[in-house]
């Protein structure tokens, strides 16, 4: 049943800010998570990439805090310094005509800096466990009057192995404090800790017929191993994509495909796990920016990634399962607008279209470059059909 931001009974300036931004329907995951929220209860919540998590946490979170005390009332975990960055500016445009304080607090930052931001007494922090801790270790920072706590990526923060440090966090805080878990994919250990930190906690899962985006076209071509970066390279001549990420499954491969296609004048920067975090910020901003045309990831790094209006996914290598899948392509379509998802898979791995289209109730076309434009492949085609259908951008 579709309500509205009003109907959830959000404050005033909360609805002003959603009106500025043209938000007037909270998604799925939003109409039933905030009002559990608002009410003080603790959830886990799951729902697929790009369906609104961050605003159903945030917006009863924002609700909540008194601008009249100097503590520190909500705390926000996230796995990866992209991500924390990405709910940090969501944050800072919700709370920009308020009295809210907020901190990012994560590694790679000089610490003596974040100390003396610290005195500013922030209502909310965003970032890592482990910087966190070492601020409450050094007295820096007081956690024992938090009334939040989310965890954004909670499937991340336990393969990342974050959660001791988050644990000791946790112990710090009040026992009655609000604890919200969030992930695009919330497994049975996820789950288990949490009911640990809370005494009485309520899952919101929201399945679709479709895991992903209704208006996300996603198709296939089939390239051997040894043409892949020049079928790469013409692919990206025929879509011509605004804004574009393109996945890889090792490491090298970013670096790889990065400096050739640069080298063929594509304006394109790659990050990975190892990529230097200055680095890994000019190459974000680039992106947002539009200075460059395409962002070479690995899945781990990528998990974090939250880039408006990307327009193109292109999977350089097949993920290793449905949920990689999800990952990625959920990277395009988000707020209701198109996007397309294209695969290059080797002849031997053409019948994983198939396996992941019925896993995921999709279905993932085969195409084929013809005079620089996508088209059907040959054998979808009628015969004595001319090849001049181009996929629209």
């Amino acid at each position: 049943m579709t309500t509205t931001f009003a109907a959830l009974q959000l404050d005033p300036f909360l609805l002003k800010e959603l009106d500025r931004q043209g938000i007037s329907v909270p998604t799925p995951i939003q109409q039933q998570a905030i009002p559990l929220l608002l009410e003080g209860k603790s959830i886990v919540g799951e729902s697929q990439t790009g369906s609104g998590k961050t605003f159903a946490y945030l917006l009863p979170l924002l609700q909540q805090i008194h601008t009249g005390l100097s503590t520190v009332q909500a705390i926000i975990f996230a796995p990866t310094r992209e991500l924390t960055m990405q709910i940090a500016r969501v944050v800072e445009d919700l709370t920009k005509d308020t009295e809210i304080r907020s901190q990012v607090i994560m590694g790679g930052v000089d610490i003596k800096r974040q100390m003396e931001k610290a005195k500013e007494k922030p209502h909310i922090i965003i970032g890592s466990p482990g910087r966190m801790h070492d601020l409450i270790e050094k007295k820096k920072l007081k956690v024992h009057e938090t009334k939040t706590v989310v965890i954004d990526e909670a499937d991340q923060m336990i393969e990342a192995g974050m959660l001791r440090e988050v644990e000791s966090i946790l112990k710090r805080t009040p026992r009655e404090r609000q604890l919200s878990v969030f992930s695009a994919t919330i497994s049975p250990e996820v789950e288990k800790w949490s009911r640990e930190w809370c005494d009485d906690l309520r899952v919101v899962k929201i399945t679709k017929q479709s895991r992903l985006p209704e208006k996300i076209e996603h198709y296939f071509v089939v390239a051997p191993e040894r043409e892949k970066f020049e079928e790469l390279r013409r692919l990206l001549h025929a879509l011509a994509p605004s804004r574009a990420i393109i996945f890889v499954k090792k490491l090298h491969q970013v670096a790889d495909i990065t400096e050739w296609l640069a080298r063929k004048g594509v304006k394109i920067e790659g990050i990975h796990s190892e990529t230097k975090k200055l680095d890994r910020e000019q190459a974000m901003r680039q992106l947002h920016q539009g200075t460059i045309q395409c962002l070479v990831a690995t899945d781990l790094v990528a998990r974090g990634l939250d880039v408006e209006d990307v327009s193109h996914i292109i999977n350089f290598d097949l993920p290793l399962d449905a949920d990689g899948y999800i990952h990625r392509a959920g990277r395009t379509g988000r707020a209701g607008k198109g996007g397309i998802v294209v695969s290059l898979l080797e002849p031997k791995e053409k019948f994983m279209a198939g396996k992941l289209g019925k896993q995921l109730g999709i279905e993932i076309g085969e195409r084929t470059l013809f005079r620089g434009k996508l088209v059907s492949a040959p054998a979808q085609r009628k015969p004595g059909t001319p090849a001049k259908k181009r996929i629209k951008k």
